[in-house]
C-alpha cells in the first residue's frame, strides 16, 4: 500500500499529525470502554470477527484500544491517537466516538490489505471536527416502497461515513406509506409499488437512526404532490370529479384535517426537532377555478393563488411550531418569504440561499444538479427527461458556499442528498447509494481545503480493494 493507513479516511479529517512508528494489528488485543461509550461493545466485537482481529472488550490495563470520554468544543468531534502500542478514541459525545470508530474501522480495512503478519497502523494523531452541522440523506419511500431492512442499512452507510440526518418522504402523489388513524383510508396501495409500514416499524427505525446519532426528518408534502391523499379523501380537492394532485387550500377543512395528519406525525417521532411540510411544484389550475379558493384569496386580501399558497402553508408551519417543532419547507424560488424560524432546502437554483437570507431564514443546499441520487452515474442506468447525468466528480464539486459565501455564510445550516425513486426500486437502492454517497460525505464534512478530487478518488479505490465497500453492504 503506497499510503499511510492515515491516508485513506472518508471524509477527509480537519487535522492529520503523523507520528513515529506503527502498531501490528496482531498486536491488538482487546478494547477497553469509559462506561458512557459502553454502548460500543458489541459493534467492535463484530468488525473484530469480520476482519478477524480481537476487539473484544478488555480490562483497561490490558486493552491496545481505549475509548475515552473528554471535552470537546463542538458536537460530533473526536480525536484518534496511535502511539506507544495503544490506540486512542476520544469524544465528547455518543455521535463523535462513532465517527471515531468508522475512521478506526477504515484504516484497519487498509492496514490489513496485504492479509500478512506485518500489517500494521501507522502511528498518527487525527483530530476532527465538522463543517457544516447538517448533514443529511434522503430516501423517497413514497413513490417506490423500501422495507426497513433497506432504510436501516441506508442509516447505517450514512453513519459511518458521518452523516448525522436523514430526510424521510413518506408520502406523494404515487403512494401514502404512513399508517395514521387521521388517514385511515390510505392502506399502502400504490401506483410503482405497494407497501405501508406498521406505526412500530417506523418507530423502530427511530429507533435505530437515534442509536446511530442520526435525526430522522419525517416529511408529508402538501398542498401539492397529494393525488393519493385526494384520491381517498375527494372532499379534500378544489374539484372532487377532477381533483388533480394539489389539496384545496381554500376549504378551512383541509387545515383541520392535515394538522391532524402533522399531530400523529409527531407522536410518531417523538425525537424530530424538524418537521418537513413540503412545499413546492404545486400548480394554480384547480385553485384558480375554485370558487373556495378564490373567496378565501379576496377574504384575506390576496391578489393571486401563489399568494393564499404561501399563507395555508405559513399557516401550517405556524401549527407545527406550536408543537413545540421547527417547519422545514422546499424552496420555491417564486419570492414567497416565510418566517424567520422555518428552514428553507434549496433545490432548484444556487441563487436561493442569496434570496432567503435577508428574511432570517437558515438554508439545506440540495441542488439537484449536484446533490439528486436518482440522476444517473451514467446514462446506460434509467432516467427520466428531467434529469442529468451526474458523475461522481459532480457530487464532489458540490459546495454551498458557491457564490455569494459572504451574504450566506451564516444562513446555511448544511447540505442534504436526495434519492427520488421514480426510477429507483428497492433493489436499486444501495446501488444509487453506493459508491457517490463517499463523494457527498466529503462534501458535507470536510472543509474545503481538505479536499481533492484525484487523491479522493485514489482513498475510495484503496478502501475498495480492502473490502470496505462489500462491508458497508452487510451492516
Amino acid at each position: 500500500m503506497h499510503k499511510k493507513t492515515y491516508e485513506v479516511l472518508i471524509p477527509a479529517p480537519a487535522k492529520v499529525t503523523p507520528l513515529d512508528g506503527a502498531l501490528l494489528l496482531q498486536e491488538i488485543n482487546g478494547v477497553f470502554f469509559d462506561e458512557a461509550f459502553s454502548f460500543l461493545k458489541n459493534e467492535f466485537a463484530a468488525l473484530g470477527n469480520y476482519l478477524e482481529l480481537k476487539l473484544q472488550t478488555a480490562w483497561e490495563n490490558d486493552a491496545v484500544i481505549h475509548c475515552k470520554k473528554v471535552c470537546m468544543e463542538k458536537d460530533g468531534a473526536w480525536s484518534i491517537r496511535i502511539e506507544n502500542g495503544k490506540i486512542l478514541l476520544a469524544a465528547g459525545d455518543n455521535t463523535g466516538i462513532r465517527y471515531a470508530f468508522s475512521a478506526l474501522t477504515q484504516m484497519l480495512f487498509a492496514a490489513g490489505i496485504e492479509a500478512q503478519r506485518t500489517d500494521a497502523l501507522a502511528c498518527v494523531l487525527i483530530e476532527d471536527e465538522p463543517r457544516f452541522g447538517w448533514r443529511s440523506f434522503l430516501v423517497d419511500s413514497a413513490r417506490h416502497f423500501q422495507k426497513i431492512s433497506v432504510i436501516k442499512q441506508v442509516l447505517n452507510v450514512c453513519a459511518a461515513l458521518r452523516l448525522n440526518s436523514f430526510h424521510w418522504h413518506l408520502v406523494d402523489d404515487q403512494g401514502w406509506r404512513l399508517p395514521l388513524k387521521s388517514a385511515a383510508k390510505l392502506t399502502g396501495s400504490g401506483t410503482y409499488s405497494d407497501g405501508q409500514y406498521t406505526r412500530a416499524e417506523l418507530e423502530e427505525v427511530a429507533a435505530h437512526a437515534k442509536n446511530l446519532g442520526i435525526t430522522i426528518v419525517p416529511e408529508v408534502d402538501i398542498p401539492g404532490h397529494s393525488r393519493m391523499l385526494i384520491e381517498n379523501y375527494p372532499q379534500l380537492a378544489c374539484d372532487p370529479a377532477n381533483p388533480g394532485g394539489e389539496l384545496c387550500i381554500g376549504n378551512p377543512g383541509t387545515q383541520e384535517f392535515m394538522k391532524d395528519v402533522f399531530r400523529e406525525l409527531m407522536e410518531i417521532f417523538p425525537d424530530s426537532p424538524v418537521i418537513h411540510i413540503g412545499g413546492d411544484e404545486a400548480e394554480t389550475a384547480n385553485w384558480e377555478k375554485c370558487d373556495k379558493c378564490r373567496a378565501a384569496m379576496e377574504k384575506r386580501g390576496l391578489h393571486t393563488m401563489r399568494e393564499l399558497e404561501n399563507a395555508f402553508m405559513v399557516d401550517m408551519s405556524r401549527f407545527i411550531v406550536e408543537n413545540g417543532r421547527t417547519p422545514m419547507i422546499w424552496g420555491t424560488c417564486s419570492g414567497q418569504v416565510y418566517p424567520a424560524d422555518t428552514i428553507i432546502q434549496v433545490w432548484l437554483d444556487i441563487r436561493e440561499p442569496l434570496r432567503v437570507a435577508p428574511n432570517g431564514n437558515k438554508t439545506v443546499y440540495s441542488v439537484h444538479t449536484s446533490l439528486y441520487f436518482d440522476y444517473p452515474a451514467n446514462l446506460s442506468e434509467p432516467w427520466e427527461t428531467w434529469m442529468f447525468e451526474l458523475k461522481e466528480s459532480g457530487v464532489y464539486m458540490t459546495d454551498p458556499y458557491i457564490i455569494w459565501p459572504e451574504q450566506v455564510k451564516d444562513s446555511i445550516l448544511g447540505t442534504e442528498a436526495c434519492l427520488w425513486t421514480e426510477t429507483v426500486p428497492q433493489w436499486r437502492v444501495m446501488q444509487k447509494v453506493l459508491p457517490r454517497i463517499f463523494a457527498y460525505s466529503e462534501c458535507a464534512w470536510s472543509a474545503v481545503d481538505r479536499k481533492e478530487y484525484h487523491d479522493f478518488v485514489s482513498r475510495k479505490e484503496l478502501l475498495e480493494a480492502a473490502g470496505y465497500m462489500q462491508y458497508l453492504q452487510q451492516l
